[in-house]
């Protein structure tokens, strides 16, 4: 259990508000983004398709938000699943990641 309130208003720098999130909303709308994106997974026009009409759906601001949640949601409920079999059926993916995600920080960080 969580004590995450039901809703938020986002305040800018100068403490005004600039937008609200309701946080059921965002898990749903994450949670669906999540499994339209996985089940494109190997077809990259399919993937380009679900990003443009999600992206086209939502403000800037709230789809941040959700692409975050999402992102989070696919590692946690999809990816981790996904290892623990490869790894339970002998294949190890997880020596891999960790290698190109070190080739990613030393290549791509500035």
């Amino acid at each position: 259990m969580t004590n995450m309130p039901p809703e938020a208003i986002i305040v800018g720098d100068d403490g005004l508000p600039i937008g609200h999130v309701n946080f059921d909303q965002l898990t749903a709308d994450a949670t669906l983004l999540m499994y339209d994106m996985a089940v494109t997974a190997g077809d990259d026009d399919a993937t380009d398709k679900v990003a443009m009409k999600w992206a086209g759906a939502h403000e800037p601001d709230y789809f941040g938000y959700l692409c975050a949640s999402a992102l989070s949601l696919m590692t946690r409920h999809i990816l981790g699943p996904t290892l623990d079999v490869t790894d339970r059926v002998g294949v190890d993916l997880r020596t891999g990641l960790k290698q190109a995600s070190a080739a990613a920080h030393r290549d791509l960080q500035k």
